[in-house]
């Protein structure tokens, strides 16, 4: 029994590390947010950790109280896909509003003096202070599909404590995951010097790549 839950444990982490690197909307969003707001790399990395600890928290206290309730997995599975529906269009919308919200004032900083900074402009916005919520809203909604199925897993005479495990290695797995792919974005752009000349953009830029995920999660299920 120990050997069979060792194997469903390592499977779990694979499944966590795969669907994470495939689903560009646990990354990217994140890594636009702490270029556009100036993030340090520890507060960008705690960042990472709180949404992806709040994204599968919210799919495991689904689902166990789907399993306390006795609901059907049918029941279940209907749950997930309203989350999904009303993550995928919150991202959508949002994106589609910051990313207009972002031309307007990437438009008004051309036309202003140079007597600030742009970086000193995006800390004066209060629409761009209230966006890490807005992500935090998404990523506590956003359901995580393969978790459901290791929920019940490892379940039986053994008590819990197989699906205690199985469950650690998806999160923990899918957790650093997300920090690996975030910070290599993070470091990487920075590297582009070219982007700097676009500095102005960088609102509307991450508006487009939340609108991006958002539509990816709505009508391409990731």
């Amino acid at each position: 029994m120990i050997n069979e839950t060792i194997v469903i444990a390592s499977s779990a982490a694979s499944i966590g590390f795969v669907h994470t690197i495939l689903g560009p909307d646990h990354y990217l969003p994140l890594v636009a947010m702490a270029k556009t707001n100036g993030w340090s790399a520890p507060k960008t990395a705690s960042y990472v950790a709180v949404c992806g600890t709040f994204h599968l928290l919210g799919t495991i206290l689904v689902g166990a109280l789907a399993i306390f309730l006795g609901l059907a997995y049918l029941n279940l599975e209907t749950v997930q896909s309203l989350r999904t529906d009303f993550a995928g269009w919150f991202l959508l919308s949002f994106g589609a509003i910051y990313f207009a919200w972002g031309m307007n004032w990437a438009i008004r900083e051309g036309r202003r003096s140079r007597g600030s900074s742009v970086v000193d402009s995006q800390k004066n916005s209060t629409f761009a202070r209230c966006t890490p919520f807005a992500l935090f809203v998404f990523f506590i909604l956003g359901p995580c599909e393969p978790l459901i199925p290791l929920i019940s897993s490892g379940r039986g005479d053994s008590g819990w404590f197989p699906s205690v495990l199985v469950l650690s290695a998806f999160c923990v797995t899918t957790i650093l995951t997300m920090l690996v792919c975030v910070m290599f974005f993070y470091y990487g752009i920075s590297r582009f010097s070219i982007i700097l000349k676009f500095e102005n953009y960088m609102h509307a830029a991450t508006g487009l790549i939340l609108f991006v995920c958002g539509y990816a999660i709505q009508f391409h299920g990731h």
